[in-house]
Formats: structure tokens, sequence, C-alpha cells
């Protein structure tokens, strides 16, 4: 054998033994990866974020609290189990009422708590139309058709919006709300706080797994990496991508860009290996034994609960092909 052909299999059986290695750690740490709170859980995490802006962290989804003299805005209600917990940290955090509640999509763990909310208002300051809740107008499409059994008619936004965007003041904050039209559903918002600089995303970002996108509800991956780039381009790091505008994600811990950064170059490097695999005629299967995802289940990956990295690859598999 030349030297040349002993460099190669050496070589060869370094980089096999260095993926067995990162395969082993990789389900090692994914073994002990904590477990968030359950989609059906009362539980629930009150943390500052900064500025004026509040995060109360429900099994269903995270909530920013944006707190003022001229009253709250929320941004998501949460999992119906966690509402009155949700409305007890509201109260904790401050004297006065909500004036809005702003859905960042139609799926029931965002919305499920919107009447929770929605009835500390008395009855006497409500006019008959309850409070305003503000979501887009895709929304009610999917409400009317996907979600008319699940999502009763009282928890549904109430102040919808067509277009790209609609602008709201309070408290001399600036909130704007932003359509990102094909990334979780066709419905998804994005809440940016000016002022206190705290940008909100929904599952459009959720920091705790890998993307959940619903091609039968108007969402593509394609629109969730679309989606990301624009949290990046509206974030500005105060130093090394840390600090300056912090994000509330849909699950998970705050964030800030470099989060977001390193989110969306691993959706985008999965994408790019499955699609390449599927130029080559690769079935699902062997798609799936060839791990294109990893380096990063460690990180986002989950065997089991409702979202698992195989029902992921799946996803993308089939958005792809």
């Amino acid at each position: 054998m030349s030297i040349l052909n002993k460099i190669k299999q050496r070589n060869l059986v370094s980089n096999i033994a260095i993926l067995i290695l990162i395969s082993t750690l990789t389900d090692l740490v994914l073994a002990q990866k904590p477990e968030p709170l359950a989609a059906n859980s009362a539980e629930i995490e009150v943390l500052p974020v900064q500025g004026n802006l509040y995060m109360i962290g429900t099994g269903g989804s995270n909530i920013a609290v944006m707190v003022g003299e001229l009253g709250l805005v929320v941004v998501d209600s949460g999992n119906i189990e966690a509402s009155d917990n949700v409305v007890d940290a509201i109260r904790s955090l401050s004297p006065l009422l909500p004036r809005y509640i702003i859905n960042t999509a139609v799926l029931p763990g965002h919305l499920s708590g919107n009447s929770a909310i929605g009835a500390m208002l008395p009855p006497d300051t409500r006019g008959g139309f309850g409070m305003s809740v503000i979501g887009h107008a895709n929304g009610l499409t999917l409400l009317a058709t996907e979600f008319v059994e699940e999502v009763p008619f009282e928890l549904w936004p109430n102040n919808t919006f067509f277009g790209e965007s609609k602008d709201l003041n309070l408290n001399g904050e600036a909130i704007l709300i932003e359509h990102q039209p094909e990334a979780v559903t066709q419905s998804d918002v994005m809440v940016y706080f000016r002022q206190s600089d705290v940008l909100v995303t929904g599952d459009i970002f959720d920091i705790s797994s890998y993307p959940h996108f619903y091609p039968e509800l108007g969402g593509s991956l394609q629109g969730m990496i679309d989606a990301l780039n624009r949290i990046i381009e509206i974030t500005v790091p105060e130093f090394n991508q840390q600090g300056g505008t912090l994000v509330i994600p849909g699950h998970g811990r705050i964030a800030s860009e470099s989060d977001v950064v390193e989110y969306r170059d691993m959706l985008t490097i999965i994408r790019d290996r499955v699609r390449l695999m599927i130029n080559d005629g690769k079935t699902f299967d062997e798609v799936l034994a060839a791990r294109p995802s990893l380096e990063y289940d460690g990180i986002y990956g989950a065997g089991s609960r409702n979202w698992t990295t195989h029902m992921f690859l799946e996803a993308v598999y089939d958005d792809l092909r």
C-alpha cells in the first residue's frame, strides 16, 4: 500500500471515529436536555427583559407584557390551563389593566388565554366590545376553517389588519406589528417594541426546538428562513452580536441576535443538505439514516414530545420535494 493510500485510510478512520463521537455526545446531550413546560401545564415563569418589557413563560407560549402608566400591552396569552396564574402574574407587574392583546398566531397555545386576560377589564369599561385583540386577518380564515371547533369564537382576534404591518403607540412606546406571510402559518406576526428594543417573534423563532411549520396552514420552510432573516435585520446587537435588541421567542429563554443567526444558519444548512440528497434521488429513510441534523440535535432535537427530530426532518423533506 502506498503512503498516500495509508494517509487516506487513516483520515477515513479518523473521520468515522469523529462522527461516532459526535453522534454519541449528541445522544447524551439530548438525553439530558431539560424538558420544557408541558403544553397543558399550569406552571409559569416570570422574567424581566429590558425597558418596559417582561416575559411570562407558559407551556403554550411565551407571553410578553409591556407595562406603563397608560396601561398594558400583552403579546400572546398562553395555554388555558395557565390562565389563572398568568392573570395573577400580570396583576403583580402593574396595578393597571391591559389595553391590548396581540396574538402572534392563531395557534391555540398562543390565544387560549385571551378570554381570561380580557376578563380583567371590569364590565362597565368594555363598552360591550371586550378587549381589543389584534391579529392578522389571515388568522380569521384559519380560525373559521381549521380551528373552528378547537378555538371558541370569544378567543378570536377582534381587531385585525390586512397587509404587511400595523403600528401602535402607548406609554410613549412605538409598537410595530409586522406580518410574516408564510412562516409557521399564514397568520404570523412579529411585534417590535422600539423604545424598549425588544422583539417578540412567536413560534417563528423557538430556541428550545427545531421549527414547526404547517404547510396545510400556509407555512413553509423558506418562509421560516425569510422570517428569521427579517428578525436579524431588525435586531441590532450591542457588541459581538450580544446584548442590544433582545428577542422573546415562542418558547425558551430570552435571546439575542447571535441566537437567531445560529438558528437561521442551522435551518439553512439542514435545508441544503436535505435538498442535495433529494436531488441525488434519496428516499426519506435514506435521508434520515444520513442524520443531516446530527450536530444540532443536542440543542434543538427531541426524541419524544409533540415535535420530534424525525417529524421535523420529514417536514423538511416533504417541503423540499
